[in-house]
């Protein structure tokens, strides 16, 4: 692991998403299913969005190791339809595609698409690829955690799972890649320093979603 990687791993680790009160309770079996059906509604809206911060970041991109990498998570976001297997699991829960679709983001949602979206367009590079870190660096915890807690707890398995389940590896990889094309492009300290603000921001703006979450249903934060 680079002295970079580990920075970046201290800067997330500052919002770590897994201990927010909405997952912690989630993990203990304390969540009613309108709570997961709220919680689909809100997260959709990072899922329908994240293609497209990856896209915005690919074309700023000159060709290279960076770029090949957000276009192969583009392209595993694409191909798998997470989107699609979001939808599975809302569905899970009693949220139907229609609902999800047409459902109003809370003012914390709508800040997290905003930020990763800006940051995506007009960001920094460094920054940019640090704030997809930041958040698809602590997915696969956060995805295994879910799903064990779905079927203990709230009687869901199945293809709904699916979703949780990809993420669960394919972030293993998605975060490694990533780790990587910053240690491409982070080539002075001005650099580093803005992928380690943008791995601290991505981390913060998912646990700002999960606050407005939270927020809603009455969930202790």
């Amino acid at each position: 692991m680079s002295d970079l990687t580990r920075r970046l791993d201290a800067a997330r680790g500052r919002h770590p998403i897994l201990e927010h009160p909405f997952y912690v309770a989630w993990a203990e079996g304390r969540l009613t299913l309108e709570d997961l059906r709220f919680y689909a509604t809100q997260y959709w809206r990072q899922v329908e969005a994240f293609p497209g911060y990856l896209s915005s970041l690919a074309e700023r991109l000159p060709p290279g190791r960076a770029r090949a990498t957000v276009e192969e998570n583009l392209g595993d976001e694409v191909g798998d339809d997470h989107p699609g297997l979001w939808l599975d699991f809302a569905s899970a829960v009693g949220a139907h595609e229609e609902q999800v679709r047409t459902s109003l983001p809370e003012p914390e949602t709508t800040g997290c698409v905003d930020d990763f979206g800006s940051a995506a367009r007009s960001g920094s590079v460094a920054y940019a690829l640090g704030m997809l870190y930041g958040y698809e660096a602590q997915t696969p915890a956060v995805a295994k955690t879910k799903v064990t807690g779905l079927r203990e707890h709230y009687g869901v398995d199945g293809p709904a799972l699916d979703y949780f389940k990809l993420h669960g590896e394919l972030d293993v990889e998605h975060a490694a890649g990533l780790a990587g094309a910053i240690d491409t492009v982070a080539d002075d300290e001005v650099a580093r320093a803005d992928a380690e603000a943008g791995a601290e921001a991505g981390a913060a703006a998912v646990w700002k979603l999960l606050d407005g979450v939270a927020r809603v249903r009455n969930i202790g934060c």
